[in-house]
């Protein structure tokens, strides 16, 4: 099953060695969305943790990661292929972009049965859902 760490403000972030431990063991993708000046960003697809860990390099630098709530999901694939476009989170309300700001997004864990995409489909069930 997928895994996802949510941090509220005001909670300091995991550190490298257990977000590492969370791609060692969901190696399909990761995602992360992040609020910043009122807006959910979303920022997904890492296919490699070498390009995630840069991507969190790159927050600390702007963000102070302490205040900021975090979403990160690192996943297994269910349903759809093992692509960056099908990794969490996912902006609602928008075409499903791998870099967005929005005012709403979501990940899950788990499949979503009642929106099983179709048969032959690359998309996986979050995308049906939406």
């Amino acid at each position: 099953m997928c895994i996802i760490a949510a941090k509220a403000a005001g909670v300091a972030m995991p550190d490298r060695q257990t977000i590492r431990n969370m791609w060692d063991h969901n190696p399909d993708g990761a995602g992360i969305m992040y609020v910043e000046n009122g807006m959910v960003r979303v920022e997904k697809g890492f296919m490699k943790y070498k390009s995630f860990a840069k991507k969190l390099d790159q927050l600390e630098k702007r963000l102070d990661m302490t205040k900021t709530p975090v979403v990160m999901h690192f996943r297994i694939t269910t349903h759809g292929g093992t692509k960056p476009e099908n990794c969490h989170p996912f902006p609602i309300y928008h075409k499903n972009k791998m870099a967005t700001k929005t005012d709403l997004a979501m990940a899950h864990n788990g499949i979503m049965r009642q929106f099983e995409p179709p048969r032959g489909s690359d998309i996986n069930d979050t995308q049906v859902f939406i």
